[in-house]
């Protein structure tokens, strides 16, 4: 009985390193080689990943692995901004499901498929303008709300750093629309960019006219010979006092 018992825990042992291994190797060897797929992910036709809230550049640091003859795709990295992400897409038939996460201001957001990107992507391959911009993501009443467009050439800064010195194009006209969330029109701002390929505008934010909530943000940019566009989402709120109450 007792060499029946000292030798039980081994059998276990065994079996869970056997079945650890097997997984491990089925694993490894389904995964495939991402040369020759990495143009059908979504995320690199367009350069940005989508959140129901913002959208955000994807830098040169990301990760491909490949299933299932592609599938199955993993993508995972940096953004342009420093967020880490992952996300999965996959097809079934003409339908492509994409699933993912990314880490902004310590916590866990769900990417979406924006496929309006992908459409403005197609239709303005040819432009040679790009932009990276900063904005408020809340801004309480009283407070200013701040947006700054940097704009480059395209080729020149494909990853879309906002840091990035070289490629910036001075003179090109922004505009900039805030909507509330019923597509109603709040204000506009408009110039051209500096020497250094940045336009900054501000709003101040009326706690006696705003609507408390998510508000939508277009930033269009032209040059005269192309033009591009890109919406985000920011926040204003009411009295900062009623958010940092003891």
């Amino acid at each position: 009985m007792k060499r029946g018992i000292t030798n039980k825990p081994l059998t276990i042992f065994l079996i869970a390193t056997i079945s650890i291994v097997t997984g491990v190797f089925f694993i490894y060897f389904d995964a495939q080689s991402a040369f020759g797929f990495e143009e059908n992910i979504l995320a690199l036709q367009t350069g940005i990943i989508s959140t129901n809230n913002n959208d955000y550049a994807i830098s040169q640091e990301f990760e491909v692995r490949i299933f299932q003859n592609g599938k199955i795709m993993r993508l995972s990295g940096l953004t342009t901004t420093g967020e880490q992400y992952y996300f999965y897409q996959k097809s079934i038939g003409d339908d492509i499901i994409v699933r993912g996460k990314i880490y902004v201001n310590g916590v866990f957001v769900s990417i979406i498929f924006n496929e309006d990107l992908l459409k403005q992507k197609t239709q303005q391959s040819d432009t040679k303008l790009a932009m990276a911009v900063k904005l408020s993501q809340y801004t309480y009443s009283n407070y200013q709300f701040i947006i700054s467009v940097k704009v480059f050439d395209a080729e020149q800064n494909p990853s879309l750093n906002y840091n990035q010195r070289t490629g910036v194009l001075e003179d090109v006209f922004v505009n900039v629309t805030i909507t509330d969330r019923f597509d109603e029109f709040v204000t506009t701002l408009s110039g051209t960019t500096d020497s250094r390929g940045v336009f900054q505008g501000n709003y101040l934010v009326y706690e006696n006219v705003v609507d408390q909530g998510e508000y939508n943000v277009k930033v269009i940019i032209d040059d005269g010979t192309s033009n591009t566009s890109q919406s985000f989402t920011t926040f204003f709120r009411g009295d900062v006092r009623d958010y940092f109450k003891d």
